[in-house]
């Protein structure tokens, strides 16, 4: 299951699983694949007990959750990202989506329908019903499943030359057929490109009923289904974890919860002003955006989430956080700024709660305050970054939860403080392939607009990173009407030559010098590890 997950072939059970390159999103698959073999993990176990050894004593089978088998309907409370989402003035509330365009090959379309269909069966979230009202946004599961979502193309007899534009047009047609008061909430195209090209197949998801993990669900579940589909047999599925519903009314709980009000005054602390620099003063609209990319080699990306970790006991996002810091630090001249962190929002908060294959946008959005010592380098300033983070409650989701759901005190304190305008959010690792249904399309494919053009951007600077098979990038979208590109990709080269500094000071055996030793985790009682836990951050 370990080798499945972190592409790595050889693992011994005394291999520690973060210095393997896990990490907490990894964790959560982990998570949820257990389950098929009656195992019990949670992210608290998997952190405490970080060797297959350690993790098979303590690994218990499974036990009893708040999960309802059945179709969930009826109301659900809003999120704190759904009110977050809501609040924003956008043109079209339908189109904002996220989506994935697959390279498949001979998927049967009326085998595909059929697998289609068993996903919003299975996943309640993509039932979602979302209605505005003089008290605001409503949403709701609704009972039916949706039909005819999946169109079908015949492209055989279009040239390569043309290809492009039209498989543009469909893509956009696709991505603008969503609707949240009526559904659906998924849509998907199959493009017949011929023998020799082979297939597309474009999904789209309203944003509020997926997310980066959602994805990874959706995805194994589809091919799973289509293989059961295509042989005549009826699709078998792992049993569904805590409902999305379910988990929006325990967060409305935990608002006014004694555990929540002890995160104010963290939240609460004064925050540095969040502008950065401009080149000039325009309009920041999505018609404007553009983005830079910026890469690690396959050799660095190793070391990256295998080395690193290991020589300075450390997390993927201390290192990630560290670099970029100091890249803003070269373009500003600031030692302190502020950043937007995005986290997967799949928080322990409950122990009767498993949300590991529940389907629905859980993102946690939250400031975070990162200080570096004046003159200090990249090396020198990974431990306080690590012990900046480690201050976090609960990996950033209170934040969202007091801001949104909290008493009303509490949201106007914390909506009076600075916004930061620049974004970050490590999606973690993706594999290419994707068992039963096909892989990944190359990247400059066209899928078409997953947010309507004609809305404003909310942050000034979107920093995404991630490791797409053997290689680590950065993603840095920003607005032309604001920036230059010279001076983005003078930021994103930045952050990748600090990650090569780091790389290289694992590999000279700094780490006694420059960090902390490991704290032995043996003897932590349950009121120390929710301490520890807090800096369990993607």
């Amino acid at each position: 299951m370990w080798g499945d997950i972190l592409g790595i072939e050889t693992i011994g059970i005394h291999d520690n699983f973060f210095e393997l390159g896990g990490d907490s999103i990894i964790s959560i698959q982990m998570i949820a694949r257990a389950k098929k073999f009656g195992l019990h993990l949670t992210p608290r176990l998997i952190f405490k007990h970080q060797t297959i050894a350690e993790i098979a004593v303590h690994a218990g089978a499974t036990t009893p959750v708040d999960a309802e088998q059945g179709r969930v309907v009826g109301d659900v409370p809003l999120t704190p990202i759904q009110h977050w989402f809501f609040e924003k003035e956008l043109p079209a509330f339908d189109h904002f989506n996220q989506a994935e365009l697959l390279a498949t090959d001979a998927l049967d379309p009326d085998v595909l329908r059929l697998a289609l269909a068993d996903l919003i069966e299975h996943h309640d979230a993509l039932r979602l019903r979302c209605e505005s009202g003089e008290d605001g946004w409503r949403q709701y599961l609704d009972e039916s499943v949706d039909t005819g979502i999946l169109d079908v193309h015949d492209l055989s007899d279009v040239s390569d030359s043309d290809l492009g534009a039209v498989s543009l047009g469909i893509a956009e047609e696709t991505q603008q057929g969503l609707d949240l008061a009526k559904g659906p909430l998924m849509r998907c195209a199959l493009l017949e490109l011929g023998a020799a090209r082979g297939q597309r197949l474009l999904i789209a998801v309203h944003h509020l009923a997926v997310d980066g993990v959602s994805w990874r669900i959706l995805l194994e579940d589809l091919g799973s289904c289509y293989e059961q589909r295509a042989v005549g047999g009826a699709p078998r599925l792992p049993a569904k974890t805590t409902s999305f519903r379910a988990w929006a009314e325990r967060l409305r709980g935990f608002a006014t919860s004694d555990a929540a009000d002890a995160e104010f005054a963290y939240w609460a602390e004064a925050k540095p002003g969040g502008r950065v620099p401009r080149d000039r003063d325009g309009r920041n609209d999505l018609g404007s955006a553009s983005t830079v990319a910026v890469a690690l080699t396959p050799e660095e990306t190793r070391a990256l989430l295998r080395d690193v970790p290991r020589a300075f006991n450390t997390r993927i996002n201390d290192a990630l956080l560290t670099a970029l810091a100091h890249a803003l630090r070269d373009w500003t001249g600031d030692d302190e700024t502020l950043i937007g962190l995005e986290g997967h929002g799949r928080e322990d908060l409950f122990p009767d709660v498993d949300v590991s294959r529940t389907v629905g946008w859980f993102t946690s959005v939250f400031p975070v305050a990162l200080r570096l010592a004046p003159g200090a380098e990249p090396l020198a300033s990974l431990d306080s970054v690590k012990e900046q983070l480690g201050r976090i409650p609960n990996n950033g989701v209170g934040y969202g939860i007091l801001r949104y759901l909290g008493a009303p005190e509490v949201a106007s304190v914390l909506g009076e403080q600075p916004v930061p305008e620049v974004n970050f959010n490590y999606l973690g690792q993706f594999a290419r392939d994707l068992p039963g249904i096909g892989q990944y399309a190359p990247a400059n494919e066209p899928k078409g607009h997953s947010i309507s053009p004609d809305g404003m951007r909310w942050n000034v600077l979107d920093v995404t990173a991630a490791v797409e098979g053997d290689t680590f990038g950065v993603y840095i979208g920003y607005s032309a009407a604001l920036h230059d590109r010279q001076t983005v990709e003078r930021l994103g080269d930045g952050m990748i030559n600090h990650l090569r500094g780091l790389i290289a000071g694992s590999a000279e055996g700094r780490a006694d010098s420059r960090t902390t030793p490991g704290i032995p985790l043996t003897d932590v009682g349950d009121t120390d590890m929710a301490a520890i836990l807090k800096r369990f951050s993607i």
